[in-house]
């Protein structure tokens, strides 16, 4: 079984590895900065970054999240309508990075 430290080693990794966010709005994948990133009370480990998309009306259709190197870490599929321009969202990713026994 892996150690808290060999845990807490796993979280901190994943919070220095991500490095930037892509979303997608039809065909188009747009680069976006992770704004935040932060060690939730329950130990999950969330990455957040802002989608303002610059069209009125816009549906999200993915997410991505990439490391340092341009390698992509974890993608969603999504449907997030977007009814105006002054409308925007707060994307956040969360890990639970545990260990199960069993």
């Amino acid at each position: 079984m892996l150690t808290v430290t060999a845990i807490e080693g796993y979280k901190y990794y994943t919070e220095q590895t991500i490095d930037h966010a892509q979303y997608r709005i039809g065909s188009t994948w747009y680069n976006v900065a992770v704004s935040r990133k932060e060690r939730m009370p329950d130990g999950r480990v969330a990455v957040y970054f802002p989608i303002i998309p610059a069209a009125s009306t816009v549906t999200i259709s993915g997410v991505r999240l990439y490391d340092t190197k341009g390698n992509l870490w974890a993608e969603k599929t999504e449907s997030i309508k977007l009814a105006s321009a002054q409308e925007g969202v707060l994307y956040r990713f969360t890990f639970d990075i545990h260990e199960e026994e069993g």
